[in-house]
């Protein structure tokens, strides 16, 4: 997806607030900056700012976001009344449906967790599907969660039990209620400090984001901080004994000849030569030596394999195609991504309080990867068919009929 796409996703919706009479100190959110580590408090913003991280994260939230979503009762049949479409087409008034299926899938594998907040007007006293007049997704870089901490998970009902207050960071530090956000953590795997809130995934890839971390690192002090690309020496004699050093009258000199005399522009000579006896020592670091390209594919194809996403579909500097890629998108679809949809509309459809079995559903029908085979078991349908009447127009009295049921059934 184009970035300018993705930032446009993932602008800061404005979210009702309630008044704090306390104000805390705390740091600044949402610092974007490529840190030495993988932490919890910086996944969100590795998968932001590290194309390798991104892309496998993208793949999903943008394939997630581009599918039909539609409410259905709980046999499966869509419920087309305008009341019920509300809950798609009216969802957000800054965002269209698309776009928070993306910034959900997103926050959900990048850092761990989906935070959705309602928005309820004042005049109701409390939430239902009637009363919830939106539904945000909250980007986990602007939240901070105060929570109790004499509580174990044997004293709680619901996940809330354990907050005791809500921040959210967007330009502006606000408390907000914290009956009205839901917290869908991606596993079981805590964090340190907490005893709800999950452990990105990415943390299953911990070695391999370092190791690009450092790279990274590497590649940017090579070409950034790397200082002179060499210097010149007077030659050591035959005896090796190191002769005088260049006093600055020589040393302008030598610079002077070599800038006049030779060069790879205009009428100046490629190879130089000079009359005094002087050596190049190399200083610059070979970027090649390092092969951090190769380094970082492989950290890329790692990283991939978290979310079960098979390396042929990693992006590549090459752009190489494979010919399994087609079967290698259909296996994401039905052992990774098709699951993940339909976690996220229950999501939804549990931050709408829908009842009665009402829910959001996804519509898979317009996916080729799914649904190629099917395609080409009906184009061969048809050339068999044509065949046969083909042979009809050579035999009138051909059972044109018979042979199709023979084949496909009466049906």
């Amino acid at each position: 997806m184009a970035w300018s796409d993705f930032i446009r996703k993932f602008q800061i919706p404005n979210i009702s607030i309630v008044e704090s009479s306390t104000d805390y100190d705390t740091e600044r959110v949402g610092t974007i900056q490529i840190p030495d580590t993988l932490k919890d408090d910086n996944a969100f913003n590795l998968a932001n700012t590290v194309s390798e991280i991104f892309n496998p994260i993208d793949f999903f939230a943008d394939r997630a976001s581009k599918l039909r979503y539609f409410i259905a009762d709980k046999n499966g049949t869509e419920l087309t009344a305008q009341e019920y479409k509300r809950y798609i087409e009216e969802i957000n008034p800054l965002f269209t449906f698309s776009d928070l299926v993306y910034q959900a899938v997103f926050s959900y594998l990048a850092d761990g967790n989906l935070y959705l907040y309602q928005n309820v007007p004042s005049m109701y006293e409390r939430a239902n599907s009637k009363t919830i007049s939106r539904i945000d997704v909250l980007n986990p870089n602007y939240l901070s969660i105060d929570e109790y901490t004499n509580l174990s998970k044997l004293d709680v009902i619901r996940v809330n039990d354990f907050i005791k207050r809500v921040y959210y960071h967007d330009g502006k530090r606000r408390e907000i209620e914290k009956d009205k956000l839901f917290v869908f953590p991606y596993d079981w795997q805590t964090r340190k400090n907490s005893s709800f809130i999950c452990k990105s995934p990415l943390f299953k890839s911990y070695r391999s984001i370092n190791n690009l971390l450092a790279t990274y690192s590497a590649r940017y002090n090579i070409y950034v901080n790397n200082g002179a690309a060499g210097y010149l020496a007077k030659k050591a004699n035959p005896k090796n004994e190191l002769e005088e050093t260049l006093n600055p009258t020589d040393r302008d000199a030598i610079l002077k000849d070599i800038n006049n005399r030779n060069g790879i522009t205009g009428n100046r000579n490629l190879w130089g030569i000079s009359s005094v006896p002087i050596e190049f020592i190399n200083t610059l670091a070979d970027i090649q030596r390092l092969m951090p390209f190769e380094e970082t594919l492989e950290d890329a194809i790692k990283i991939a394999a978290t979310y079960q996403l098979p390396s042929i579909l990693v992006a590549r500097k090459d752009q190489s195609t494979f010919d399994n890629q087609k079967e290698a998108e259909r296996s994401v679809w039905e052992n990774a991504l098709m699951s993940i949809v339909d976690t996220i509309a229950s999501y939804f459809t549990k931050a709408w309080m829908m009842e009665n079995g009402v829910h959001i559903q996804a519509d898979y029908s317009t996916v080729s990867a799914l649904n190629e085979n099917q395609i080409e078991v009906e184009n061969l349908k048809a050339i068999k068919i044509d065949n046969l009447q083909k042979i009809v127009n050579l035999k009138p009295d051909f059972d044109i009929n018979t042979e199709i049921e023979k084949m496909y059934g009466k049906d």
